[in-house]
């Protein structure tokens, strides 16, 4: 019997991706919307009087933490971190709903569900500000990521939501879930696997490098990002779906004019295959190249999640998940 079970939603971006990564946002502020999901990771944790170990029963992988740890691979860094809180004994498993490197905020969904339980098992109590700060700030220096605010902010709180970024502060809203336009959007929804994963971080440093120069062509652009997630925010109040579905196709065109390896043969076929099955909206999610992409239609259009089982092996359907990083189990 597991003691400590600690889980984290994915999370899927509607729109102002990309302008939540420094320095641009430090610069210019940021604006995003996006929702987790009903998929996510789980880390359940089990005590013994032996080494830490760590198994992941996605990759059929496991470590035991010894003399020789500080290595480079994310599940090392990951017991590194474990020990560096005092927890070196015991068993973790680590169960997610997607591979690394989907474009759903995986990275974010792992070190908050791994912090979440850390903190539960040393018996302290954060808040999810707290909580999500602590899992940016590691996620960056400790793993080495590239990353926004976005995604430890959206996954630590949860639900559908709009949220703007400063150097120093964040605010959040959200989105009225009940309404039957909220149901409706979320019925409209697809996400279609590319087949393969891909390291975020070394994509976007193109644009993190272009934009810390001044860059003026990639402000512009985010620039437009910022205010399309603005849009959005008013399309959504609106219970305005057209509006939405332009936006996201908007944002995907200003989203391949950020780097030169944001999209590619695949990603493209499965979009052009998605509009000319009845899809009124496509995007690939996360920084860029591979993983997820989102799909829009008519809401309840399972002739077209039918489809695009043609093009990807994994075609689901997705349900928003209102609560975020938890202990569900104790």
């Amino acid at each position: 019997m597991w003691d400590v079970v600690s889980y984290s939603p994915l999370r899927v971006s509607l729109a102002g991706g990309g302008t939540d990564i420094p320095p641009y946002s430090d610069l210019h502020g940021s604006a995003v919307v996006n929702t987790t999901i009903d998929r996510g990771v789980t880390l359940k944790y089990n005590f013994d009087q032996k080494p830490l170990e760590i198994s992941s029963r996605d990759f059929f992988r496991s470590s035991i933490v010894g003399k020789h740890t500080r290595r480079k691979g994310l599940q090392e860094k990951l017991a590194d971190l474990f020990t560096d809180f005092g927890i070196s004994k015991g068993r973790l498993l680590i169960n997610s709903d997607v591979p690394p490197g989907s474009g759903l905020g995986s990275s974010s969904s792992l070190i908050l569900a791994a912090l979440n339980l850390i903190h539960n098992v040393r018996g302290e109590t954060y808040s999810r500000e707290e909580l999500a700060a602590e899992a940016y700030r590691l996620e960056k220096e400790y793993f080495g990521i590239t990353l926004g605010k976005q995604d430890p902010y959206a996954i630590a709180f949860g639900g559908f939501k709009y949220m703007e970024f400063s150097k120093d502060a964040f605010d959040i809203s959200f989105f009225d879930e009940s309404s039957g336009f909220i149901s409706n959007l979320q019925s409209s929804m697809l996400l279609v696997y590319t087949g393969k994963t891909r390291e975020s971080s070394r994509i976007l440093k193109e644009q993190v490098t272009r934009s810390g120069k001044g860059d003026k062509k990639i402000i512009e652009r985010l620039d437009k990002v910022k205010q399309l997630a603005t849009e959005m925010k008013v399309a959504i109040e609106k219970e305005d779906f057209p509006s939405v579905c332009s936006i996201i196709n908007k944002g995907w065109e200003l989203k391949k004019s950020l780097g030169s390896e944001v999209s590619n043969v695949t990603v493209d076929r499965i979009i052009e295959k998605a509009f000319a099955n009845g899809a009124l909206a496509a995007r690939l999610l996360g920084g860029g190249s591979q993983g997820f992409v989102l799909v829009l239609s008519e809401p309840g259009n399972i002739d077209l999640q039918k489809e695009m089982l043609n093009y990807s092996t994994f075609t689901v359907r997705v349900s928003f998940d209102r609560d975020g990083t938890r202990i569900i189990a104790q």
